[in-house]
């Protein structure tokens, strides 16, 4: 720090916050007995990644010498070479596979180790080497560090400069397996099953999207647990699934659950990164315009899987984005879709030679801006020259936007990947503000058809009675069950006095057409469709008990459990006691 030119007063702030250092243990909530430190930084400490920092600024400055003097190369990328990067306390080093260059970066570690007290622990480094490299294990033995031809694992993740193998992905799945079969997860409710796959599982399978490109059988294996787990519980077991799990995985508003399907959560990662590739100008992104030019060029043949992916993301997501230029636009001038909407490219007129793009491949937009104003060369065609001098230069932070908004999140993005898929009217009925996943996930079940009915397992190969348990009159289907049944009618009579002016017993779609009339209000009508939903769960149940564990209810019953449900949701509501006369 000395050496870098911190003031003495701060070194002194920094020393006391180390060396002098006390603590006490809390025992019942009292603080017993006091020691001092004896081992410096502690684990969390917020000092502790600013002077990490400052100590491997000390570090980088013996890698970026040794470049400069031509001893060290690393990756050239552009004006910039990447010699090293540290995450944390890792670090990566980029050279050629030289007895010169291993002897200089053991030189450097080695001085860096002197002055530092941070050694390199071999037994916990790797060395990876391309293909065809002869001088493989003269370097490991030099540096004293085994070389490996496995991935890496950082942060949980396999890092690999090759396509990973299959086995490298077996511990998301054995995460996933091994979570999903844990004996508490099997006392959830459906809604709590939803909740677990929603803020668990997914959460876990997209921390690897975002590290990595998950391959075809991996999603296949995921969604079929997924899949398994929601509706049947046991992951091991073939259960009947009367809801796709494609269906399932749509968002609210499409008829879906809103569970992220595994396709989506890859999709919107990839949308992202796009952005940040267009908005920023970090070394990753500088690497990728130094290799690869532009997302819109022609996609080279020995390029990285990812860029690939990338690649054709951009294609489908073109329309999208709208580009704003900037003085130091670093666009390119011919491939990226800057003009309009348009890239010169896509301008062009293919009946006239345009062979003179050839020459701007490789050129970034800012080359033909000059002092905030266009400079076109001399000799470009009329039209062209026309539409990019009448393309504004602005001075903003976002140089991409997306559909013209410049804050984006993972709403929008999911939006247009399912943007092929119809809105369902009904779904606000039942995720509604004041909604509930217990009753909400019933109620959806219903509008799906996805309640196993006689009908429905009748239907599907199965010896059932197909006679309503309640009435043992009409065939039990979803339909008749709500609310067509004497038994369902007479609950939704009690609960809503005026479905009894109804002339004839309404289904789903009709009762909520017939709530949406009588609420004078929205949180009115939201107490109706929470009523509905809760209506759906107990007669399901009072059906089920019926059927499996010859529990005999009256509807007054089922109705009075229905009032009590809701009045507990009221409280929680902040007009609910406004309400609560609904249920006298």
């Amino acid at each position: 720090m000395l050496a870098k030119g911190f003031p003495p007063i701060f070194i002194s702030w920094i020393k006391a916050c180390i060396s002098d250092v006390h603590f006490s243990v809390s025992i019942n909530g009292s603080l017993q007995g006091v020691f001092s430190s004896t081992s410096g930084l502690r684990q969390g400490c917020p000092l502790s990644p600013d002077l990490f920092t400052i100590a491997m600024d000390g570090l980088s400055e013996c890698f970026e010498e040794a470049n400069h003097l031509k001893f060290f190369s690393g990756i050239p990328l552009g004006n910039f070479t990447a010699t090293h990067l540290l995450y944390a306390d890792d670090l990566l080093v980029f050279s050629k596979a030289s007895l010169d260059e291993a002897s200089c970066l053991k030189e450097i570690l080695g001085r860096f180790a002197a002055s530092s007290g941070l050694n390199i622990n071999p037994a916990k480094s790797s060395i990876l080497f391309s293909k065809n490299c002869q001088l493989g294990e003269e370097i490991s033995d030099l540096l004293n560090i085994p070389q490996t031809d496995r991935p890496l694992k950082y942060l949980g993740l396999p890092i690999f400069f090759k396509r990973l193998p299959h086995t490298d992905y077996q511990p998301l799945i054995k995460k996933v397996t091994k979570a999903l079969e844990g004996w508490k997860v099997k006392l959830l409710s459906f809604g709590g099953r939803i909740q677990f796959l929603r803020f668990t599982i997914f959460n876990t399978i997209a921390y690897w999207i975002r590290g990595s490109i998950l391959p075809k059988f991996c999603l296949k294996i995921l969604n079929k647990l997924c899949s398994r787990f929601l509706y049947g519980r046991d992951i091991a077991a073939r259960k009947l699934h009367l809801i796709a799990w494609k269906d399932t995985c749509l968002p609210k508003a499409n008829g879906g659950l809103g569970l992220p399907s595994l396709d989506s959560l890859a999709f919107n990662f990839s949308c992202s990164m796009i952005r940040r590739f267009l908005n920023e100008k970090g070394l990753l992104f500088s690497c990728w315009r130094n290799l690869y030019v532009s997302l819109w060029s022609p996609i080279p043949k020995r390029c990285s899987p990812y860029w690939n992916h990338l690649s054709h993301i951009s294609l489908h997501i073109k329309h999208c984005l709208q580009l704003q230029i900037q003085p130091s636009s670093f666009f390119s001038l011919i491939w990226d879709p800057w003009c309009f909407g348009k890239s010169l490219m896509d301008l062009r007129d293919t009946n006239t030679n345009y062979s003179w793009l050839e020459a701007f491949k490789y050129t970034a937009l800012s080359t033909i801006i000059c002092n905030g104003q266009w400079v076109v060369p001399v000799g470009w065609p009329h039209n062209i020259k026309n539409l990019i001098l009448s393309m504004p230069i602005l001075v903003t932070e976002t140089s991409c936007l997306w559909h013209n908004y410049a804050k984006v999140s993972n709403k929008h993005f999911t939006k247009e990947f399912f943007r092929q898929h119809p809105v369902v009217s009904w779904h606000r009925f039942i995720w509604h503000k004041h909604s509930s996943i217990r009753f909400s996930s019933f109620g959806w079940l219903a509008m799906k058809n996805g309640l196993k009915t006689s009908d429905n397992l009748i239907c599907r190969g199965l010896q059932v009675n197909p006679r309503c348990i309640f009435c043992q009159d009409c065939r039990d289907t979803i339909t008749h069950l709500f609310f067509e049944c004497d038994f369902s009618f007479g609950i939704l009579n009690l609960l809503i006095p005026q479905s009894q002016t109804l002339l004839l017993r309404p289904n789903l779609y009709q009762i909520f057409d017939f709530i949406e009339d009588i609420a004078d209000t929205n949180d009115m009508l939201h107490f109706y469709c929470l009523l509905i939903n809760a209506s759906i769960y107990h007669i399901w149940r009072a059906r089920n008990d019926r059927t499996f564990g010859n529990i005999l209810e009256c509807h007054t019953t089922v109705a009075i459990k229905i009032k009590k449900a809701l009045f507990v949701k009221l409280e929680n509501w902040k007009n609910g006691c406004n309400l609560k006369h609904l249920l006298a």
